[in-house]
């Protein structure tokens, strides 16, 4: 005989078995999970914050970007606002520094061509007042200065 009934456990037995072993291993896998939430739910929630600071937030706010658009468009020859200028444009958009700071490389990067009257490549000995302070300035047209 090849094989005797004694060797082959009865179907009745395996799926017995079978489903007995199945619900321990997902009570434990349950208790498992459980013990690593309590563990370190303090630190998947802090990442998933982290998460989603740092997901692309999209557009601006429209008012603040009307606003911004009104200051560009006002100081379109030299759209380079001072710092008091960003102070200002951060509380009445009520965006942070950064964003302004942003908003503008931005801008100047995809929209601002210097005008025609800014056309020198180089300025040298500026120490302040007219040209009789020694100040050269060297534009495409020619040279003003002593």
């Amino acid at each position: 005989m090849v094989g005797s009934s004694e060797d082959e456990p009865c179907s009745g037995d395996t799926d017995a078995t079978d489903l007995g072993q199945e619900h321990s291993s997902r009570l434990a896998d349950r208790e498992l999970k459980e013990m690593l939430l309590k563990k370190y739910s303090g630190c998947l929630s802090r990442l998933r914050s982290e998460f989603l600071k740092k997901r692309k937030k999209g557009k601006l706010p429209k008012d603040a970007r009307s606003a911004l658009m009104d200051w560009w468009n006002t100081h379109y020859r030299w759209p380079y606002p001072t710092e008091e200028d960003k102070v200002r444009l951060a509380a009445m958009t009520g965006l942070d520094p950064k964003q302004i700071n942003n908003w503008f490389i931005n801008q100047r990067k995809r929209h601002w061509k210097p005008s025609e009257d800014m056309r020198f490549a180089l300025m040298e000995g500026v120490t302040g007042g007219g040209s009789s302070s020694g100040t050269t300035l060297y534009f495409d047209t020619g040279t003003i200065g002593p």
